[in-house]
């Protein structure tokens, strides 16, 4: 299967999609494991930098 555009699951990671777009990746994902990989990586790097966040406020 092809792999969608980064920008695509970035945004996806990010929760930026609308609804109908969120529907076409999450249905990508369920027959793609390269990319439900890269959204975890994604998501990964998200938490980082949030924590991140958190500890510099601080």
């Amino acid at each position: 299967m092809a792999r969608y555009d980064r920008t695509d699951l970035g945004a996806y990671s990010l929760g930026l999609l609308d609804a109908v777009d969120t529907a076409r990746v999450e249905r990508h994902l369920s027959a793609c494991p390269d990319c439900r990989q890269e959204v975890r990586e994604f998501e990964a790097v998200r938490s980082m930098l949030d924590h991140l966040g958190r500890a510099e406020s601080t």
